[in-house]
């Protein structure tokens, strides 16, 4: 990772200067640095590819949307990231994509990045499978096989909306997917004890990766929350009341699953998700954390070969990189 040299009064005016997503206007002089500091600036390197970026409201948030197109690509993907994460942590899973000849789409969630909100809250979950629907139905990529790959609460996004809007993916891929926290009728019975107090508790940040670079550098990001948000773990205690253990009706997924994850109850989780899709595939990477998208080369390299086998499985063929 790089490392962020950006002010929070920067990333603010980077946020404001968004234009319309879909006005194809220029990346204003604040975005730019966002891209080069978060190593999102592939154009640089990949003069085949357009970038695209702006801003789409969604309910009461205005979300911003990142899109790079390149010509003779083979396939769409979404990507979805997880809680108290942002687009500009997703640089290494858009290079391998980009790489692959794949158009890329990724969004910040409300309350993350550069999406408005306050940080990481949220009182519904339907606001998360909203967005995603918003952001689909915005795209004007071109009519290739969509794919989508979600990272933790991005997957309890994808679930949601799963319920709720058609199905558009041919392959679907979730890393180390949210249903429930780890140690979570701890979790739920502090949120019951302490939410009439207080909105919030302090976040520690968890040894999550194997890759030191990227935890030291997530300490340092001025997008990262240093809060945990009370109405958060509310709005999850109150979807997962609400959330069936029944087939959602869009086929199978892969899941990828670190077995050295202790921020989500992957053993549930997992079980849980098959009963959603059903025919899943589960393949765990024996000491892998939770936070795959930025896990070390070799984990990443593993599970991205995986993910190919996977695609092909599900009709779509991606280029050798």
């Amino acid at each position: 990772m790089r490392a962020v040299a950006l002010t929070p009064e920067q990333l603010q005016r980077a946020r404001e200067q968004l234009p319309p997503f879909g006005d194809n206007a220029a990346p204003s002089p604040e975005l730019q640095a966002f891209c080069q500091s978060y190593g999102l600036d592939f154009t640089a390197l990949m003069p085949q590819v357009a970038y695209q970026a702006g801003q789409l409201r969604s309910g009461e948030f205005t979300l911003a949307v990142h899109q790079w197109r390149q010509p003779d690509a083979r396939a769409n993907l979404l990507l979805v990231h997880g809680y108290f994460d942002h687009s500009g942590l997703f640089n290494k899973l858009i290079a391998w994509a980009l790489a692959h000849r794949c158009n890329v789409l990724i969004f910040d969630l409300p309350g993350h990045g550069l999406s408005s909100g306050e940080p990481a809250v949220i009182d519904d979950f339907g606001d998360y499978s909203r967005a995603i629907d918003t952001v689909l139905r915005a795209t004007s990529l071109p009519a290739l096989p969509w794919w989508v790959m979600a990272q933790s609460t991005g997957g309890a996004a994808l679930i949601d909306y799963a319920r709720k809007y058609a199905w558009p993916f041919a392959a679907t891929v979730l890393l180390a997917p949210l249903v429930r926290p780890a140690r979570w009728a701890s979790v739920s019975a502090a949120h019951r004890l302490l939410a009439p107090f207080v909105p919030s508790v302090e976040r520690k940040f968890a040894a999550n990766s194997s890759d030191r670079e990227f935890l030291d550098f997530l300490k340092r990001d001025p997008l990262q929350s240093r809060r945990t948000s009370l109405r958060w773990v509310g709005a999850l205690r109150r979807w997962l009341r609400e959330l069936p253990r029944r087939d959602l009706g869009v086929g199978a997924v892969l899941v990828i699953q670190g077995d050295a994850d202790a921020t989500v109850d992957w053993r549930y989780n997992v079980g849980f998700v098959s009963a959603l899709f059903p025919g899943s595939r589960v393949e765990y990477l024996p000491g892998a954390g939770h936070q795959l998208a930025n896990e070390s080369e070799s984990y990443r390299r593993t599970y991205l070969a995986s993910v190919v086998a996977w695609l092909g499985q599900c009709g779509i063929a991606l280029d050798d990189a």
